[in-house]
């Protein structure tokens, strides 16, 4: 206050630093008083503390309370994690004196993936360049440390929510790595490619590019003669004197020197029940050379590590659950699998199908599973298929407003490509990698529109979504919706509709599936509402990338939930951009755009770890 006093002293010439008179310090300091208690009167606090943060949960030194993470990397040499303000979408804060958040201490050249775990207040995240696996601290907002070293160019890590143990698979050096306590063991596994670790921190898997042999880690028990007491048919044991750990594989019981009969169809990747009684093996299937996608359901009891129970050992049960009469296990999936999420009542499998023009397109599955409320469903049935974005997929969220998001990467070679080349208009010709899937009422917890209807006098912006009740319309030119809705709504693709001073434009019939960003392929330059009114219908992508392309952003990288603000924001063409989970547009991202490319993101005050 005194200095912003001093700064004012030409407007106030008879407020003076040396004021001997005791009537006249009394009414300066009234007057400074008063001043100070209007300035406080006349603000608003920005940020709120509250006395008790959710789950007790401290105050992070950023002040912030709903903090989205990103990992990005500058130029491939050094990069960093930026902490947003998933709140307001802000980089900096409200009163723009601090231009950036950060995680303090962290630094690496390349942090291509975080693992995240709201839940325990802590976050690991991968640098792809020395295979550092670094441990974040979100309560501190700062690097703790490695809490494993892996090697190079490693394609995928797993994490012990406790941070008891991680797993590491080391491609080029054709190595399982297992790290506990400080010490890491380097298992044997050539071409191995994925690891998983269930969050009971009991079961341990491993993938192998291109076979479709499934793996896991077995512990031995502390004995002055471990190798008396090596597993049945084991890949390999480490360390050589003293084995601790052993790779064996999954698979139906044969004798030794007999191979193991195979239960998996390329496996990528694990989903684990949310009841921990079943392993979920995503078989990828044609996708990734192989013959048959699927699922293969395993019991959770027959992978945990202190189990030596192998298809050698004398005696052995298959690891296979028994599903109901009729049902094969693995389970054919024809749309594909590489990810996978669960609510209880269904699996929803993502993934692709090859089409009768050789060309993969995407595919969302839905699995029914036993005791799922939706009682008019037989178990492991598939009840409903839809078409998403095409590409690999890695992500999969739930979110606000009953929402699936679906994120992919390389989506430029699959079906939507050869529609947009061949001149096709609708959103089957929209190549993005990220999809929005309202779940359907039939499946949902309580009933749920897949997009919100028409609302008179509303302020509209550009992108805002809506359903006339047949089609879908996009806000082009926003403005302020009409006090009636349109007589007529344009049923034709790409056509305008006039309301108050909105445009909207149709973009095809309702579906509970939207490939995001909304644009319009293929839409001639202008449409004509009347010889005097030509309008230009095109919808591009609202906030280009780098790569300047007006209808695609690229690979989707990062996908996290702003829980219960209605948000997602996501790692899109390496750049950070967010969307609205009410109907897909997207928000304004200038003030949350992070300087380099962004890799991930992660939300790191989720309410729980399975939220993000």
């Amino acid at each position: 206050m005194q200095q912003f006093l001093l700064r004012s002293r030409a407007g106030l010439e008879w407020f003076t630093l040396k004021i001997r008179s005791l009537p006249a310090q009394l009414l300066a300091g009234l007057l400074l008083a008063a001043t100070a208690l209007s300035l406080t009167a006349c603000g608003n606090i920005i940020y709120r503390e509250p006395a008790s943060n959710y789950a007790g949960r401290p105050i992070p030194p950023s002040g912030l309370l709903q903090r989205v993470m990103a990992a990005y990397t500058a130029n491939g040499s050094q990069g960093g994690l930026e902490i947003l303000d998933g709140l307001r979408d802000l980089r900096s804060n409200v009163q723009n004196t601090i231009p950036s958040f950060s995680i303090k201490g962290f630094s690496s050249a390349e942090p291509i993936s975080i693992i995240n775990l709201p839940e325990e207040t802590t976050g690991y995240v991968l640098s792809y360049t020395d295979g550092s696996l670094v441990d974040v601290n979100y309560s501190t907002e700062a690097s703790v440390g490695a809490a494993a070293t892996f090697a190079p160019d490693v394609p995928s890590v797993a994490a012990a929510v406790d941070g008891s143990r991680f797993a590491g698979a080391v491609e080029q050096e054709g190595a399982l790595f297992v790290s506990y306590n400080g010490s890491s063991i380097p298992l044997n596994l050539p071409n191995v490619d994925k690891v998983v670790i269930n969050r009971g921190n009991t079961v341990i898997l491993a993938m192998v590019r291109n076979s479709n042999q499934l793996y896991r880690v077995v512990k031995l028990p502390a004995s002055s003669t471990p190798s008396a007491t090596l597993p049945a048919g084991y890949i390999d044991c480490e360390p050589l004197l003293l084995p601790i750990y052993c790779v064996v594989p999954v698979g139906n019981p044969t004798t030794v020197g007999t191979p193991v009969t195979p239960i998996a169809d390329r496996p990528v990747d694990a989903y684990f029940s949310l009841d921990g009684n079943t392993a979920y093996i995503l078989n990828c299937g044609p996708e990734c050379g192989g013959t048959t996608a699927g699922v293969t359901a395993l019991q959770e009891a027959a992978l945990v590590v202190t189990n030596f129970s192998t298809p050698y050992t004398a005696g052995a049960t298959s690891p296979l659950q028994t599903l109901t009469a009729g049902t094969p296990n693995p389970i054919p999936i024809p749309g594909g699998v590489t990810a996978a999420i669960s609510d209880g009542n269904y699996l929803y499998l993502a993934g692709q199908q090859l089409q009768s023009s050789g060309l993969l397109a995407g595919e969302l599955t839905l699995l029914s599973l036993p005791g799922s409320a939706v009682t008019t469903d037989t178990p492991y049935t598939i009840t409903h298929t839809y078409p998403i974005s095409d590409g690999t997929h890695t992500k999969m969220l739930f979110a606000d407003n009953q929402t699936l998001w679906i994120g992919s990467q390389q989506c430029v070679g699959g079906q939507r490509a050869a529609n947009l080349a061949n001149g096709i208009k609708d959103q089957s010709a929209n190549e993005n990698c990220l999809t929005r899937f309202a779940v359907p009422s039939a499946t949902a917890a309580t009933p749920n529109p897949i997009l919100l209807s028409w609302v008179a006098g509303q302020a509209y912006g550009p992108g805002n979504t809506i359903t006339d009740g047949v089609n879908v319309q996009v806000v082009l030119t926003g403005g302020t919706s009409g006090k009636t809705a349109p007589t007529t709504w344009n049923t034709a693709i790409d056509q305008p509709t006039i309301d108050g001073s909105v445009v909207w434009v149709n973009v095809g019939p309702v579906s509970p599936v939207q490939i995001i960003p909304i644009v319009t392929p293929n839409n001639p330059t202008n449409t004509t509402i009347s010889a005097a009114n030509p309008i230009n219908t095109n919808i591009g992508v609202p906030y280009l990338n780098t790569n300047l392309n007006p209808y695609y952003y690229g690979n989707l990288t990062g996908l996290c939930w702003v829980q219960n603000y209605l948000k997602v924001y996501t790692a899109y063409g390496g750049q950070i951009h967010a969307f609205n989970t009410t109907d897909g547009s997207e928000i304004n991202n200038f003030n949350i755009t992070v300087q380099g490319t962004v890799l991930d993101v992660a939300y790191m005050d989720a309410e729980t770890d399975e939220a993000n």
